[in-house]
């Protein structure tokens, strides 16, 4: 992998921020997510997911493509550590919309240790822009974008509580997880039921999220939804629009099956 070529693809400022420091970690956060979009492509796609560095620097820097947790966090954590940061490869679980929790090890997060750990997760698709610093709830370090306010809490024996204020001032958990480094080999079978089973929320739908200075852009197979901080804007996805939509709003030109084979 080309560090320098993927910081100019990122538009990564390493003159100014080259630091082990908070302002550093969030500066790559930052350009990563606005220049990286969260999507599922290849699943839907049924194209093999390697988390190999060089293919993943092909994808996202040379393809002008994204990519789900395990190939996002994968090579951001590989730069970091390249950029001299102490990171942890840590496997979350996702809390479901029906209330309840996928298995450990659906979810793969980064966890940054500076005065204390952060949480620097570029393949989830709705966090901050920034880190989050994981805290007791007692401390109050909550982050605060046009996209909602977010905390990083210390739950039961330890664990990471990742959570988003709701509408109504209530947390929900997004995902929790423990600052415990796990090697590739954990996620394997995690990564085979993502991109392989039918139960696997990303083999059901395509799923394109990307942050924005004013808020967030969200794809799904049938519908575009904007997020800005006075509400949100939705119009169809259809086969004839699909395409410039991509281009427009996530810098993408590939091809998608499951929309091109709509009736």
């Amino acid at each position: 992998m080309d560090i320098q070529k993927f910081e100019e693809y990122l538009k990564i400022d390493s003159k100014n921020y080259n630091q082990i420091n908070l302002e550093t970690l969030n500066h790559y956060i930052t350009r990563f997510m606005y220049t990286v979009p969260f999507e599922n492509i290849s699943v839907q796609n049924q194209q093999p997911i390697s988390v190999n560095i060089d293919d993943l620097y092909e994808k996202i820097v040379i393809n002008y493509r994204g990519g789900f947790c395990y190939e996002m966090n994968t090579i951001f954590q590989f730069y970091l550590e390249q950029k001299g940061f102490s990171i942890t490869c840590a496997s979350a679980t996702i809390h479901t919309p029906d209330d309840g929790w996928s298995n450990d090890g659906s979810h793969m997060t980064t966890i940054v240790q500076l005065d204390r750990p952060y949480i620097a997760d570029v393949g989830f698709g709705d966090l901050p822009i920034n880190a989050l610093p994981v805290h007791y709830e007692s401390e109050n370090m909550t982050v605060t974008t046009v996209s909602g306010s977010y905390r990083a809490i210390y739950g039961e024996n330890e664990e990471i509580l990742v959570q988003k204020l709701q509408e109504d001032n209530s947390w929900r958990t997004s995902y929790k997880a423990k600052n415990i480094s796990r090697p590739w080999s954990y996620f394997v079978e995690h990564l085979e039921f993502n991109e392989h089973n039918p139960e696997s929320i990303f083999v059901q739908t395509l799923l394109i999220t990307m942050a924005k200075t004013y808020g967030r852009v969200t794809m799904s197979q049938d519908q575009l939804t904007i997020t800005k901080a006075d509400g949100k804007e939705q119009s169809p996805v259809t086969p004839q629009n699909y395409k410039s939509i991509l281009q427009k709003y996530f810098g993408l030109d590939v091809t998608i099956q499951t929309i091109e084979n709509k009736v």
